[in-house]
């Protein structure tokens, strides 16, 4: 059984792996403007609006769980509680979805196809330097519980 005080080696702050991300991104599309539409077309602008209100909505959903749980939202602490309720029912990192939703709704806002793109590197930071450590992490902590709750609930969506 692992130490429980010991968390899953994360080293990466998520939150700052999308910053640098979108950051990159904005960078390249200065230098080499590319646009997902026309300029003035209305499109971009509210899938944009609606990805970054769906953003805000789940990651409100998943921090509130984590209060009402009594857990830890940081990556590089160790869980206390295995979280199967609230937004986690639908997906096993919702936070990650949230941050992900934020970062291609700020890009479908600004019409700015470089941020989009930016998007699959960081996403393949989290998934193998942040959520591949946070789930052997809890792997180790729940055991065939976690293994249940990854046979019903997607990583993703």
């Amino acid at each position: 059984m692992p130490d429980r005080d010991a968390g899953p080696g994360v080293r990466l702050p998520p939150p700052l792996v999308f910053l640098a991300g979108l950051g990159l991104g904005f960078l390249l599309q200065r230098i080499a403007p590319l646009a997902f539409a026309a300029q003035g077309q209305p499109l971009p602008r509210w899938l944009g609006g609606l990805l970054a209100l769906g953003s805000a909505a789940l990651a409100l959903w998943a921090f509130r769980t984590f209060h009402r749980a009594h857990t830890t939202v940081r990556p590089d602490r160790s869980a206390s509680t295995l979280l199967t309720g609230g937004p986690f029912r639908f997906t096993r990192n919702p936070l990650y979805l949230s941050l992900s939703l934020l970062h291609a709704g700020l890009a479908f806002l600004a019409n700015a196809l470089w941020p989009a793109l930016m998007l699959v590197p960081v996403l393949l930071l989290i998934r193998y330097h942040v959520i591949a450590r946070e789930e052997r992490h809890l792997l180790g902590l729940f055991g065939a519980e976690y293994q249940a709750y990854c046979r019903r609930v997607r990583r993703w969506f």
